[in-house]
């Protein structure tokens, strides 16, 4: 406050008046705004009664990450209308047009435009992922780390973001392989792999060790019965303890416990309906099945394994 202080006209003047309405900070004695508007991020459904609720002041999106600007600039309307929703006369609509074009050029920087077209390639990826709205928060925060230590330099944007995407799942443990992400951004998984290794490194991330849980997302896909995937899951809970799934495919695993359990409860899959719903192939299903089948006896009293 002694720095803001310092632009005051008058030096023996050092009691400043905060104006609740408009959060603005200004000088008692000469009037000067010492600090403009600063952002209320608490909650104001709990604030508002029903008698004020028409004439609340608060407008516009909240703030997050994965908008460039974080909602924090203002923005010119298109609609052509004042404050007080009355229409602007036609011998200014040219001048407004005007401002609202050099308004939008002047925000724009290299950075800016940089994250515009991250983040409209993150809502993409996001759509067709179907991540939840954290993950995609968090895959902004890391492209944005890596913008600021300028590991992006001499990698393309959409490797970098699917790179980003790939480590908030993995961090998040969100069950979305390296296949499915490389699928979805139209790149190889050699070139994903490479920049996720660089990005952890880089930025010093810390990556659980716990595998993630695939069945879940397996069972979803093939519509099968809850009873079904929750014997899916104690397969799989014993095939760990015993440590026999250290590296195999988790998707491979979940697909094959999902076969058995689902040769239990009379609700028979083909291994092709599995291996083209999960994009593992019959004979990794048929091996994995063959892993399992000694952990899933405990649950299951006859296993025919078909193809």
């Amino acid at each position: 406050m002694k720095q803001i202080l310092e632009y005051c006209f008058n030096e023996k003047h050092t009691s400043p008046i905060t104006d609740v309405n408009t959060g603005e900070i200004f000088c008692s004695n000469c009037g000067i705004v010492l600090l403009e508007k600063s952002v209320d991020r608490s909650d104001e459904s709990n604030m508002l009664t029903k008698d004020d609720y028409m004439n609340k002041t608060r407008n516009g999106p909240p703030s997050k990450i994965a908008i460039s600007d974080m909602s924090k600039s203002s923005i010119i309307s298109k609609g052509n209308f004042d404050a007080n929703g009355n229409k602007i006369l036609v011998k200014n609509k040219i001048h407004f047009s005007r401002l609202r074009f050099w308004d939008s050029r002047i925000k724009m920087d290299k950075k800016e435009k940089n994250l515009v077209r991250a983040f409209t390639i993150l809502d993409a990826y996001a759509s067709k992922l179907n991540i939840p709205e954290n993950a995609k928060e968090h895959s902004a925060y890391i492209y944005r780390k890596a913008m600021e230590k300028n590991i992006i330099r001499g990698s393309s944007i959409p490797s970098i973001m699917a790179a980003s995407v790939y480590t908030a799942c993995k961090q998040l443990s969100i069950p979305r392989s390296a296949d499915e992400i490389s699928k979805v951004a139209n790149m190889k998984r050699k070139l994903l792999s490479k920049t996720y290794r660089r990005l952890v490194k880089s930025l010093e991330l810390k990556i659980n060790a716990t595998e993630i849980d695939y069945t879940s997302k397996v069972a979803n896909t093939l519509s099968v019965s809850e009873k079904t995937a929750r014997l899916a899951h104690k397969i799989i809970d014993d095939f760990k303890k015993d440590g026999s799934h250290v590296g195999k495919n988790p998707i491979g695993i979940a697909s094959a416990s999902i076969y058995l359990s689902a040769i239990n409860n009379n609700d028979y899959i083909p291994m092709a309906k599995i291996s083209q719903k999960t994009d593992i192939s019959i004979v990794t299903i048929r091996k994995v099945s063959k892993l399992l089948k000694p952990f899933a006896a405990k649950y299951i009293k006859s296993i025919d394994i078909k193809s």
